[in-house]
């Protein structure tokens, strides 16, 4: 089955990798403008959402807004698969749920009893600890660490290195900025920065 990139940055491009490296024929990216990406043929949105043979796509976007937005307008149609994409080196532990179209990459570490819902970006390097649950549409940039118990609601950004303790929850929408620790929850909407992590004035 054709495999579309929705996207055409350096994610998209990873997200290609990634994909090919799991036996996937990748036949194009999508983007607004069309053109090329990597010498593939780049479609828009309007040319693939149009079709309407069965195809599979992944969610090469790697801001919460922007990807809740394709999944809004493509996940839907019957015809569209979206497969969730494990990279080889990534490493689970115990029993996990993992959902729709998600994508764990190279260095990922998960224990076990963890739920990660649909469209979920778990990038390099990322850690998540026993009994965590994260909502859908959840990015975590790479090197973060996401301890036992703790709770990431739908959308939220996770940044780079950030390091959020156990038991905690981080509201949707939310932003953790790179090389945060958070030590206590953080309500929807809000973003917070720094060691410990507060809001930002």
């Amino acid at each position: 089955m054709d495999l579309y990139v929705i996207g055409a940055g350096g994610l998209a491009r990873e997200m290609a990798w990634l994909a090919q490296s799991l036996g996937m024929s990748v036949v194009g990216f999508v983007d607004v403008t069309a053109g090329s990406v990597d010498g593939y043929p780049a479609i828009t949105d309007d040319e693939l959402l149009h079709r309407s043979d069965a195809y599979s796509a992944v969610v090469g976007l790697g801001t919460p807004g922007p990807r809740a937005g394709v999944v809004n307008r493509y996940a839907q149609q019957e015809h569209v698969d979206f497969p969730t994409l494990v990279h080889e080196s990534a490493t689970v532990q115990g029993p996990c749920e993992i959902g729709r179209g998600t994508c764990l990459q190279a260095g990922v570490r998960l224990t076990g009893d963890i739920v990660i819902g649909d469209f979920v970006l778990l990038n390099l390097n990322v850690t998540v600890g026993h009994d965590a649950a994260i909502d859908p549409g959840v990015v975590a940039n790479p090197g973060a660490t996401i301890s036992g118990g703790v709770r990431i609601g739908r959308s939220a950004l996770i940044g780079t290195g950030a390091v959020i303790l156990e038991n905690l929850t981080v509201g949707e929408e939310a932003t953790v900025g790179a090389g945060a620790v958070v030590t206590r929850d953080v309500p929807a909407g809000v973003t917070v920065v720094g060691v410990p992590a507060r809001p930002l004035p």
